[in-house]
C-alpha cells in the first residue's frame, strides 16, 4: 500500500553541502571548507568542555591549521547552552571577525555553533532571533561534527538555546552546515549511557518525524533507513560497546537529523516538560515519551501505521502498538526509566504538565490535535509506566466530564 504524501504542504529538503563519513574523516574538515570556497582566515572552534579536556578536538583543529585556518576554540559549553555563553562566544566570533565557526561536540555544541554563526554576521543578541530565522546577511560558514549518537543537530535547521531561563527553539535553512562531519572515531569511546540516550533520541527523530503531516518522500525515506538501523544496532553500541556497531548509530542518527527537518511531534513535546519537571538527559525523556506519542498518533493513515510499525519491529508487525511496545521493551533494556513515577514526578503534576505541554510546545505538525484533557489522561497512564494502558484511553477531547479520571477502560 503506497503513503499518501500529497497536500503536506512541506518545507524543503534540506540537508548539508558536504559530508564527510568515516574514521579519521575528521582532519579532512578543513580541506573541505577551503573546497567550498571558504577563503582562509580565523575559524572559532565551538566545542564541548569535556570533549576538549578529552583531546577529541585535536583532529579537527589540526585540519584547520592544516587548510590555512587560524584557530580560535571555545570550549564553554558544559550543559544546554543558554544566552549568557552564546552571548560570551558570540563576541569572541566578531573581535576575530571568524571567517567560519566550527561546532564539536553533542547537540548543545552545535547548537551554541549555529546561534553564534548567526550573531557573528548579524547585529542584535540572540533573543533578537527566537523562532523562525532569516537574517539578513548570510549566517557564516558552518562546519559541525558531531562527537554524540544521536541528535543529529549537524543536520538540522534548529537550534535549542536557553534564553531569560526558558528553553527556546531558533529555525533557520542556514544552520544546515556547508560541512558536516561523521567520524566514528569521535564516537568509539562514548560511555554506555551517553549512547543509550542519544541514540533513543534519534530513534524518536525518525518515528516522529514520519508521523509529522509536513513529512515527505525525502523525509519518510531517510527516517525509514535511520530506524531500521537503530533498532538493530544500539544495544549493541550502547550495552556491548561494539565500535562498528557505534559507527553505524552515527550514521544513522545523522539520516534522523535529515529526517528531522520536516518536524517532530507530540513526543518531543512531552520530553520537554517532563525534563522541565525532572531534569535528565534529553533522550532519555524522549525514550519515555515515544510510545505514549505513538499511542495519541493511532489513527493516523492506516497504510502509514503499517510502514512505522514495520520499520520500527523489522518487519515483524504492522500494527503501531507493537511498534509503541517494542520501543518500550528497548529502553528498558537499555536502562532508562520507563515511568514518571520513576524519575520522581508526582502524580499532582499531572495536570500541569498536561497544560504545559500543549501551551508551551505545540505541534502543528501532529497528525492529531492536541488537547490538554486527553495529554492528561495519556500522562496518567505515563506515570504508572503502562503503555498497554494508553492504548485503552479514550484521546477525544473531553470524553469524561471527570478531569481526574485517566480515562482507562474498565
Amino acid at each position: 500500500m503506497l503513503l499518501d504524501l500529497a497536500g503536506t504542504c512541506a518545507p524543503a529538503f534540506l540537508a548539508p553541502r558536504q559530508v564527510l563519513t568515516g574514521a579519521g574523516s575528521a582532519a579532512t574538515a578543513g580541506a573541505a571548507l577551503r573546497s567550498w570556497g571558504v577563503a582562509p582566515g580565523r575559524v572559532l572552534v565551538v566545542a564541548d568542555r569535556v570533549v576538549s579536556e578529552a583531546g577529541l578536538l585535536a583532529t579537527v583543529v589540526g585540519g584547520l591549521a592544516d587548510a590555512g585556518f587560524g584557530v580560535t576554540v571555545f570550549d564553554e559549553v558544559a550543559g544546554e547552552p543558554t544566552d549568557a555563553v552564546v552571548a560570551r562566544a558570540a563576541e569572541l566570533a566578531r573581535a576575530h571577525a571568524v571567517t567560519a565557526v566550527a561546532g564539536v561536540g553533542g547537540g548543545s555544541a552545535l547548537d551554541l555553533a549555529k546561534a553564534v554563526a548567526l550573531l557573528a554576521t548579524n547585529t542584535g543578541g540572540i533573543a533578537d532571533w527566537v523562532g523562525v530565522v532569516e537574517p539578513p546577511v548570510p549566517v557564516a560558514p558552518l562546519l559541525l561534527v558531531p562527537t554524540t549518537t544521536g541528535t543529529g543537530s549537524e543536520a538540522t535547521r534548529i537550534s535549542m538555546i536557553t534564553i531569560g531561563g526558558a528553553k527556546s527553539i531558533l529555525s533557520c535553512a542556514q544552520f544546515v552546515p556547508l560541512v558536516a562531519v561523521l567520524d566514528a572515531d569521535l564516537v568509539a569511546d562514548l560511555p554506555a549511557a551517553v549512547v543509550a540516550s542519544t541514540g533513543m533520541d534519534a530513534i524518536a527523530h525518525g518515528v516522529e518525524s514520519m508521523l509529522s503531516t509536513t513529512r515527505t518522500a525525502l523525509t519518510l525515506a531517510v527516517a525509514t533507513e535511520a530506524v531500521a538501523i537503530l533498532t538493530a544496532s544500539l544495544e549493541r553500541a550502547a550495552l556491548d560497546g561494539d565500535r562498528a556497531a557505534r559507527g553505524r548509530v552515527l550514521y544513522a542518527s545523522h539520516l534522523s537529523g535529515l529526517a528531522l527537518n520536516a518536524g517532530v511531534v507530540l513526543g518531543h513535546s512531552l520530553a520537554y516538560v517532563i525534563a522541565r519537571h525532572a531534569p535528565m538527559p534529553h533522550g532519555t525523556s524522549c525514550a519515555l515519551a515515544l510510545p505514549y506519542c505513538l499511542a495519541y498518533d493511532r489513527d493516523v493513515p492506516e497504510a502509514l501505521a503499517a510502514h512505522i510499525a514495520r520499520t520500527v519491529t523489522a518487519g515483524e508487525s504492522t500494527r503501531l502498538r507493537a511498534a509503541a511496545e517494542r520501543v518500550d521493551d528497548l529502553a528498558q533494556r537499555l536502562g532508562l526509566p520507563r515511568s514518571l513515577d520513576a524519575v520522581g514526578i508526582s502524580a499532582d503534576l499531572l495536570a500541569q504538565m498536561a497544560a504545559e505541554t500543549v501551551r508551551d510546545f505545540p505541534r502543528p505538525t501532529n497528525p492529531v490535535p492536541m488537547a490538554t484533557a486527553p495529554v492528561h489522561r495519556l500522562l496518567t497512564t505515563m506515570h504508572r509506566g503502562s503503555v498497554d494502558d494508553a492504548w485503552e484511553l479514550d484521546l477525544t477531547p473531553n470524553p469524561d466530564p471527570n478531569p481526574t479520571s485517566d480515562g482507562v477502560a474498565a
